[in-house]
C-alpha cells in the first residue's frame, strides 16, 4: 500500500517538475538564437541547419522544468561542436610549406566589417608563421582607419 502511495506521489511530483518539450516551447528560444547568430554574421544556411537539428533533438524530450534552459544550451553547444568536427581541420603551416617556392607567394585575404577581429586574427597568424620560420608581408588596406598602419607595425614587432 505504501509503495503504491509512494509511486503515486512520485509520479505527481515528476509531472509537476518535468515538461515534454513541444515546438511552441522552443520557438521563442530558436528565434532569439537566430537573431543572435545573424547579428554575429553567421550564414543563413548554417543557422537553418542549427535550428532544424535543435528542433529534431529537443521536441518530445522530457526535461525538468528548472533545467530547460541549461538543456537547450548544452544541446546547442553539442550541435555546434559536431558541425566543427564534421568540417575537419586545416594545417595552414603545412599547406604554405607544401605549395610555395621562393617565387610563389601564398596569399591570404581577410575581409569583414569593422570591429570583427580581422587585425587580431592577422596578428595571431603572423605570429604562427614567424614561429615556423615563414617570412611574411602584411599590408593594410583600410588605411582610412585611424591607427591601421600603426596596428600592423605593432604586429610585426611583437
Amino acid at each position: 500500500m505504501f509503495e503504491k502511495l509512494s509511486n503515486a506521489f512520485s509520479n505527481v511530483a515528476k509531472s509537476l517538475g518535468e515538461k515534454e518539450l513541444k515546438e511552441n516551447d522552443i520557438d521563442d528560444m530558436l528565434t532569439q538564437l537566430e537573431v543572435s547568430l545573424l547579428e554575429s554574421d553567421v550564414a543563413i544556411e548554417v543557422i537553418d541547419n542549427i535550428k532544424s537539428d535543435l528542433k529534431e533533438k529537443l521536441i518530445g524530450v522530457k526535461v525538468d522544468k528548472k533545467e530547460i534552459e541549461d538543456f537547450v544550451r548544452k544541446s546547442l553547444i553539442e550541435n555546434i561542436s559536431n558541425m566543427f568536427d564534421e568540417a575537419g581541420s586545416f594545417d595552414l603551416v603545412s599547406d604554405i610549406k607544401s605549395k610555395t617556392g621562393p617565387q610563389d607567394p601564398y596569399l591570404i585575404l581577410f575581409v569583414g566589417i569593422n570591429g570583427t577581429g580581422k587585425t587580431t586574427t592577422i596578428a595571431k597568424i603572423a605570429s604562427l608563421l614567424q614561429k615556423n620560420k615563414i617570412s611574411l608581408v602584411v599590408a593594410a588596406s583600410d588605411t582610412f582607419r585611424a591607427g591601421a598602419k600603426e596596428q600592423l607595425v605593432g604586429i610585426q614587432t611583437n
